[in-house]
């Protein structure tokens, strides 16, 4: 059965109704401009009665708009979201360590053990490889180029940003900068100075 969106909105907006009255949230109700009786007769609607009305046009929406201003932060949120999971997700297949997931993403051990085989990653065990002297360089002019101007801390997109530049593993780079920020918080690796 053929469905315009104006029902599919409408139908939504009956279920809508139907939870607000089926879980006493008169508020909710009021600012839809309904009264708890009003709403009492969506709560006994079936799947066959929302079926019938999605095949029927009426406009249930009249004078109501969907406030854009919040519509529009809903949006960003969702965006923001969608590259913070791809950041994270980019981040796990490239064999990040779980302290940089835990301090960029606040991720546990089960849920980095999780995410990482629905990812299929496969794990390297042990402690990360010490950089060569010749790495070391390329993970110090790669941090300049980056131009933090200053700032003490990497981000979880400078930490990718160094991984591709150099080729170095993650796991590598988070040992190097940890170990930096201990030593002296504004200077690059092996001590050189910003």
């Amino acid at each position: 059965m053929r469905t315009s969106k104006e029902a599919e909105l409408n139908v939504a907006l009956l279920q809508y109704v139907a939870k607000c009255a089926s879980e006493g949230d008169d508020r909710a109700l009021t600012h839809l401009g309904l009264e708890r009786q009003d709403a009492e007769g969506a709560v006994s609607l079936g799947f066959g009665d929302l079926d019938l009305l999605s095949s029927i046009h009426f406009p249930l929406l009249r004078e109501s708009a969907i406030d854009r201003n919040v519509f529009r932060r809903l949006m960003s949120h969702v965006r923001l979201e969608r590259a913070s999971k791809s950041l994270r997700d980019e981040l796990l297949a490239h064999d990040a360590p779980l302290p940089l997931m835990h301090h960029f993403f606040g991720m546990d051990s089960s849920e980095y053990a999780e995410r990482g085989r629905s990812l299929r990653v496969v794990r390297l065990t042990g402690r990360p490889r010490e950089p060569t002297e010749v790495e070391e360089r390329a993970i110090w002019q790669a941090y300049q180029d980056l131009d933090k101007h200053g700032e003490e801390d990497l981000t979880a997109d400078d930490y990718l940003a160094l991984h591709r530049i150099t080729g170095i593993p993650l796991r590598t780079l988070w040992l190097v900068f940890q170990r930096t920020r201990g030593a002296a918080p504004r200077k690059g690796p092996a001590g050189s100075a910003g």
